[in-house]
């Protein structure tokens, strides 16, 4: 993956060179977008360059020797911010470029109670409020975040007739539950000054109360948790592609449902077209009427992605690259792991089992797989061809919307590197 990576990034600087002198690669995930409050993933690849200096007015942190980094915008007041390359090539000749990031603070955020929130109030039992966990949901972002920042670091119950209880963390601890355990069906509760994971202590909106109104036991009762998947049991729609989504809500009295491309067909069938949907998630809204006739709103998260557009590849123990001889020791190949990897793994949604394989020997012949793991059969008769021998393999997968159409990864076996 690294391999190719490198490779797509000389590729794009050689074109780019070309038209305006341009040889770095610098790329924020998703979108040229940038948060306060947040380390930004920045990736940076400068091909051909002997070496080169990265300054910006913003705090740029390395990750790793990859070009992975993390930028900090926390006290960059204006709308953007630059990173500048100073790029010194083989040749010794220097190249300064820059790459400008727009900077947003971080939207509005919501707190919610497991997947569900509610503008108005909540209703749960004593039994339901035990377990209660507050979660931060925040819309309108460019890119996913890391979970760390929707967590809550800690919160505030206040109720008519018990002074206020302050809680560490996310959920009701046991001291506070028996201290709220006598409370009456119909009795109301607030979650208030909830804060948030903000290690840069960035200026955050305040994050908007939650109501809770306690209600009987009754063994009828269960949470309204809305159950969407496609035909095929994921929560991914594909732009180009109009999926049918299964949507119900168990025990709900009724339920409406809205969201950006979705139609309802006859019989109660829904129709999602992600054709306008320039984001990689997008939110179903729902408002359900409970057994006591009370509205519950609540949304479910359905993620989207491009058909077919994120370069693939074969991989034998995470190893792989394009149209090139990958070299590997004959001990390398032992027991080794085969599969399908995507270059940008870390935002793939989509997983790719390998079911079985094929290995096309030198001279011809086949070794099978019934599985995505070299056999001790198989490696034995590896073993017996002839340093520099050069093998393919193929394989076959369990994808179910489109042939991925790999090209076979081809394998020189070596001695040592």
């Amino acid at each position: 993956m690294k391999q190719t990576f490198f490779f797509l990034a000389l590729l794009i600087a050689q074109l780019l060179a070309a038209q305006d002198n341009n040889i770095s690669v610098i790329s924020v995930e998703k979108a040229n977008i940038v948060y306060r409050g947040i380390q930004n993933p920045v990736k940076i690849a400068i091909p051909g360059a002997k070496s080169y200096k990265v300054t910006t007015l913003a705090g740029l942190t390395k990750k790793d020797s990859l070009g992975n980094y993390y930028l900090n915008v926390s006290r960059v007041q204006g709308k953007t911010i630059k990173i500048n390359i100073e790029s010194t090539l083989e040749n010794d000749s220097i190249i300064n470029e820059f790459k400008e990031f727009e900077v947003r603070d971080i939207p509005r955020r919501k707190a919610m109670i497991t997947n569900l929130y509610s503008n108005k109030i909540y209703e749960m039992t004593l039994e339901e409020f035990e377990k209660l966990k507050v979660k931060i949901l925040i819309d309108d972002i460019a890119y996913t975040l890391p979970s760390e920042y929707s967590k809550v670091m800690s919160f505030i119950i206040k109720t008519e007739g018990y002074e206020d209880i302050w809680i560490e963390g996310d959920s009701i601890t046991p001291k506070a539950y028996s201290v709220l355990k006598k409370l009456k069906p119909g009795h109301e509760i607030l979650i208030c000054h909830i804060r948030q994971y903000n290690p840069s202590q960035v200026d955050m909106a305040r994050i908007p109360s939650l109501r809770i109104k306690l209600i009987e036991k009754n063994d009828e009762y269960y949470s309204l948790i809305p159950e969407v998947s496609t035909k095929y049991g994921n929560t991914i729609v594909y732009r180009g592609i109009k999926d049918t989504l299964e949507i119900s809500v168990p025990n709900a009295k009724s339920f409406k449902v809205k969201g950006k491309g979705l139609k309802m067909l006859p019989d109660s069938i829904y129709v999602m077209d992600a054709g306008k949907i320039k984001k990689d998630k997008t939110y179903l809204e729902f408002e359900i009427v409970n057994q006591h006739d009370s509205i519950i709103h609540t949304k479910q998260l359905l993620y989207v992605k491009d058909r077919d557009t994120t370069p693939k590849k074969i991989t034998v123990n995470g190893k792989g690259c394009g149209n090139c001889i990958l070299k590997m020791t004959l001990q390398e190949l032992k027991d080794a792991v085969i599969d399908i990897t995507e270059d940008d793994e870390q935002s793939s949604l989509t997983q790719y089992q390998v079911l079985a394989c094929n290995i096309k020997l030198p001279d011809g012949n086949n070794i099978d797989l019934n599985n995505n793991t070299i056999t001790d059969t198989a490696f034995e008769q590896l073993s017996t061809l002839p340093e520099n021998s050069i093998i393919e393999i193929k394989v076959y997968h369990s994808l179910f919307r489109y042939p991925l159409n790999l090209s076979p990864l081809k394998i020189m076996i070596i001695s040592t590197y």
